[in-house]
């Protein structure tokens, strides 16, 4: 006998529990963090996920009135000067990987700022001063390694995977044994299980408030650090560098963010429901 889809779904949504939904958004939360750790890590569009961009003007201008506030006039000229080279360097930077391109859609990732660099020495040979005039390679590994800490990440990350397991537990739905209940006609109905244990709900509910604070920190911290180091390198480089954020990593980092809070309102709720049934049976 075969069945749809709609058959299916309707078959198994009965034994669908309410910890389920949360262990859902949980799962989400966790996909989206941790495609930002792995950005950057590897040219397989992970390149598009990262926290910084350094790229060169293409053509940069001298300007003709420096600002009052500047002591030293000549040195936007000096900058101008360096970087006339019309170099088509991109360096993209995230918590655990750089990705540099010379040529569009080509990229090149690693963990290290100085394999990087080497690579643009082999193949650029004694040019290769020109292809990155103002070190912006190691700009990039400078922010990265001064800048960037995935640690709070892979707590948070670690933490929501504890309190899947920990949901796991939660009694789900099951099939009576004595079905002497069931008025005739009827079909075989699932009953509950006995009620979550609140130590566990405890348990979990602390643990994702911690993952949930974590997240908030290193998300809140990446952020600042991005929108800072853009501005900052787009100052001190006298406007012959482009510097953007990574709306990517942004947007992944809010939105598992999301996720959590959703979940633990989910938790929260479930541990209500689950006092009075605790006093009822103790």
């Amino acid at each position: 006998m075969e069945y749809n889809t709609s058959t299916l779904l309707m078959r198994f949504l009965p034994f669908l529990g309410y910890h389920h939904i949360i262990m859902i958004f949980l799962i989400f939360g966790t996909i989206l963090l941790s495609i930002v750790v792995a950005g950057c890590t590897t040219s397989n569009n992970l390149q598009n996920v990262y926290v910084l961009s350094l790229s060169y003007v293409s053509t940069p201008k001298i300007p003709t009135a420096s600002s009052p506030v500047q002591l030293n006039s000549n040195i936007t000229t000096t900058f101008a000067t360096i970087a006339a080279s019309h170099s088509t360097l991109e360096v993209r930077v995230s918590y655990l990987g750089i990705c540099i391109s010379q040529v569009h859609s080509q990229w090149m990732c690693s963990n290290s700022a100085l394999t990087l660099s080497n690579l643009i020495k082999l193949y650029g040979g004694i040019e290769s001063g020109e292809q990155d005039p103002l070190n912006l390679i190691w700009i990039a590994g400078r922010f990265k390694d001064d800048m960037l800490y995935s640690g709070l990440l892979l707590t948070s990350i670690a933490l929501a995977f504890v309190v899947k397991l920990l949901l796991s537990t939660f009694p789900s739905w099951q099939e009576p044994d004595d079905t002497s209940d069931v008025e005739d006609g009827d079909s075989l109905r699932a009953v509950p299980k006995l009620y979550p244990s609140r130590p566990v709900l405890k348990v979990a509910l602390g643990s994702l408030a911690i993952s949930i604070l974590f997240c908030f920190i290193s998300v809140l911290l990446q952020h600042v650090a991005s929108a800072a180091g853009s501005a900052m390198v787009e100052a001190l480089t006298y406007g012959t560098v482009n510097g953007k954020v990574g709306p990517a990593a942004m947007v992944l980092g809010w939105a598992g963010e999301l996720l959590y809070l959703i979940s633990a309102a989910g938790v929260i709720v479930l541990t209500l429901a689950v006092s009075p049934l605790g006093r009822t049976y103790s």
